[in-house]
């Protein structure tokens, strides 16, 4: 597989100057944690407990400030805490904390950058052919969705079966806690309703960032190029909320390459649609 557009996106380091573009430190994406985890919020972010048994607490701090979140014991034996800034430059008041852990990298495309108006000019020649291919066919229709598209549909879906229940959870998760910030575009056949793709995207206004959650298309329906097409909409939508970003999500390195053939194969596609790629330094460790 061709994996050199992996290298042709321009990097930014990091996602600065303001913090709470950083969407895993918002208020909007610790809604869904504290779902999952048990967690403490505080003025500049909160605190989520990983992983908690009779050896080991770990704990993770996401701050929208550049001051060290406070630390205690727990009655573990170890207690850890992993810190994630999200401001630049990096807190250089830091003592007795450590880096340590890889970076990690997101595809973002930052909204000022481009012609709003004609958002498709800053996609590669690629992704501008088959936009027109979607829009050319005329029996394809899009419309907004439920949960109810995506469990009824997923199982004609070109990803792997195990990621299934994952994309699922995903958005579960979401619409428990915060349903109006969820919309899930779906792209069927006009005549029969049948759903060729769909793309879930969650809306978080603290960051005004337009964040995709998950989205599939049919197999067999690749040449009809129904990603691009919703993702077309997606633009289209976030640009209309006067928002700042939006936010592919996970994005492989270029020089840390997936080994997976559909990892490296999901990042490439994601570079066609005018991305940055933003890595976020590692996170700082202490154990007491």
């Amino acid at each position: 597989m061709d994996v050199t557009r992996l290298t042709r996106v321009r990097d930014v380091c990091p996602f600065a100057p303001t913090a709470h573009h950083w969407i895993f430190a918002t208020r909007w994406m610790a809604r869904v944690t504290a779902g999952v985890a048990p967690i403490e919020y505080f003025e500049t972010g909160y605190t989520v407990t990983v992983l908690k048994n009779r050896l080991i607490c770990w704990r993770r701090t996401f701050t929208t400030g550049s001051g060290a979140p406070s630390v205690a014991t727990s009655d573990s034996l170890f207690t850890i805490h992993e810190w994630c800034p999200s401001v630049w430059p990096q807190p250089r008041d830091r003592r007795g904390w450590r880096r340590f852990g890889m970076q990690h990298c997101e595809a973002i495309v930052f909204l000022s950058e481009i012609d709003r108006e004609n958002f498709a000019r800053s996609w590669s020649a690629q992704a501008r052919r088959h936009l027109v291919v979607f829009k050319k066919n005329s029996t394809i229709a899009l419309r907004l969705g439920t949960l109810a598209d995506l469990e009824n549909n997923i199982g004609e879906a070109q990803v792997p079966a195990r990621l299934h229940p994952v994309f699922l959870n995903c958005v579960r998760q979401h619409l428990v806690v915060q349903p109006e910030t969820i919309e899930i575009l779906v792209a069927v056949r006009a005549a029969t309703n049948e759903v060729l793709g769909c793309f879930v995207a969650g809306n978080c206004a603290e960051a005004r960032q337009s964040y995709y959650l998950t989205g599939f298309f049919r197999r067999g329906t690749e040449k009809m190029q129904v990603m691009t097409g919703l993702v077309a909409w997606w633009f289209e939508r976030t640009i209309a909320r006067n928002f700042l970003t939006l936010n592919f999500g996970h994005s492989t390195n270029g020089s840390l390459l997936s080994r997976t053939e559909s990892g490296v194969g999901y990042s490439i596609f994601k570079t066609h649609f005018g991305v940055r790629r933003v890595w976020w330094p590692g996170s700082f460790w202490r154990i007491l």
